[in-house]
């Protein structure tokens, strides 16, 4: 049976944001949402109780670049009036990713059911205890040959520890061709994106999306 990715996901301390913040957050979030449904085949996501977030894709080996391009959002998110929880500003999104088999995935009916979605669900039930660790991925086969999770280890620390400005260049390279398109669209020099990048682990990142892509989640 095919093979699918789910991500469940909620924002860490929102009741912090003042509520112009917060809707202000979750249109972007919308936005953003609405973009990855161009850009990733078979791709739905939607916010669920204003700061839960359920996405679900055709191609697990998007999951990871999806996962990445919210957390980054959330973390590059800056409320006018300055206010936000310590820890809004250091995890931002909690998160998980399920990949396994979906039942039905109805945008119409506004339903999402099967393993994925229950996998990332349960994960991320279990994770809001927790502080150490905002992602998390979760499969009904072992498919990650035990390298993945040294991988989201390393990923957690780079990017629990990123700043606001480096999350900021990480979400619009996420979204670029290379260095050049995104100093222009940030508006500074290649250099000051380089710097970014270089301080907050891309290499690291860029290569953990590499292997992560390339996975075989079918397990065949």
């Amino acid at each position: 049976m095919k093979k699918y990715a789910a991500i469940s996901a909620d924002i860490v301390a929102s009741t912090s944001l003042s509520r112009e913040a917060l809707i202000r957050l979750t249109g972007g979030l919308k936005a953003l949402l609405d973009r990855a449904a161009r850009d990733y085949q078979g791709f739905w996501g939607r916010l669920v109780k204003g700061d839960t977030i359920e996405c679900v894709m055709a191609r697990p080996g998007d999951a990871l670049r999806v996962a990445l391009l919210l957390k980054s959002y959330i973390k590059s998110f800056a409320p006018t009036d300055g206010i936000a929880d310590a820890k809004f500003k250091q995890f931002g999104l909690r998160l998980a990713i399920g990949v396994g088999e979906m039942r039905i995935i109805d945008k119409s009916l506004d339903m999402m059911d099967g393993e994925a979605i229950y996998l990332s669900g349960r994960a991320l039930s279990d994770m809001r205890d927790k502080t150490s660790d905002s992602f998390q991925i979760v499969m009904a086969d072992d498919v990650s040959h035990g390298a993945l999770a040294v991988v989201l280890s390393l990923l957690n620390q780079l990017i629990n520890r990123a700043t606001r400005r480096q999350c900021e260049t990480l979400y619009i390279r996420l979204l670029s061709k290379d260095d050049a398109e995104t100093a222009k669209k940030m508006g500074i020099s290649r250099p000051g994106v380089n710097q970014n990048l270089r301080n907050m682990g891309w290499d690291a990142i860029e290569r953990s999306l590499k292997y992560f892509e390339q996975l075989n989640f079918e397990g065949e």
